[in-house]
Parts: structure tokens; sequence; C-alpha cells
């Protein structure tokens, strides 16, 4: 009788240690967090434009609250103030070159980041959302 429990206590432990493993693997490749990551990142989609060739980046310093990068023409910079997930990027500066080819796409940038509420992101993805949710920014983490 003592063994039969002995066992059966083996496999319910067991059981539990699988179970918090599968758990620990379901996250892993979706971490998400409520602070910026620093990080490189290259902007993928603008809305639903795909500028995934058009050279825009985004680099985000949590350590002096700063998110800088290339918008097509020019060099920008937010200040942004965080609060839990609720994010105020503020008002940028920028560089004031003028780049024929390259102004639909800093023009929608701009546009796109001043409706920027809130965030999400994990360990290769940062998307930028307006105040109703819907992802307005896509960036990926640089290779």
């Amino acid at each position: 009788m003592k063994q039969f429990l002995k066992v059966q206590v083996s496999i319910m432990l067991l059981s539990i240690v699988f179970l918090l493993g599968s758990c620990k693997a379901l996250t892993q490749g979706r971490m998400t967090s409520d602070e910026l990551l620093a990080q490189d990142y290259v902007i993928t989609q603008l809305g639903d434009k795909d500028v995934s060739d058009a050279g825009l980046t985004l680099k985000v310093n949590p350590g002096n609250s700063t998110i800088s990068g290339y918008s097509g023409c020019n060099n920008y910079n937010f200040s942004y103030e965080l609060d839990g997930e609720k994010l105020d990027l503020g008002y940028a500066s920028a560089t004031k070159m003028y780049c024929e080819d390259a102004m639909e796409f800093e023009n929608l940038f701009f546009q796109k980041a001043a409706s920027v509420t809130q965030f999400e992101n994990s360990k290769q993805i940062l998307n930028f959302k307006n105040k109703d949710s819907e992802i307005v920014i896509i960036a990926k983490k640089k290779d």
C-alpha cells in the first residue's frame, strides 16, 4: 500500500513538473513587457502600408526615454513618457531636409507616430497602437 502511494505521489509530482515546463515554453516566444526594450528596429509597416524596403529605422533608449531613427529622409527623435502600456511620444524633433522620393513614407511615419498611445513588444517585434488599439506601426528587431 505504501509503495502504491509513493508511485502515485511520484507521478503527480512529475506531471506538475512537465506542466510547468510546458507553460514556460509557451511564453518564451511571445514575451511581452510593460517596458520598451533597448533595441534597434527596422520599421516594416505603417498602417496597412508595407515599408520593409524603405530603410526606416527606430532605436529605443529607455535609459533616457528616447526613440530615434531614420524616417526615410530625415533623422528624428522623440522624448517619450511611459505609464504601463500607455505611451506618449510627445513632439518629434527632426532634421529638415526635403527628399522628393522619400517624403511619402516620412509624412506617413509622422502621421502614424502622432496617433500612438500604447504599445506591445516581444523579443522580435514592437507594435505601436492608437487609442482604438489598432496597430499603426510595426517594427522588427534588427538582425
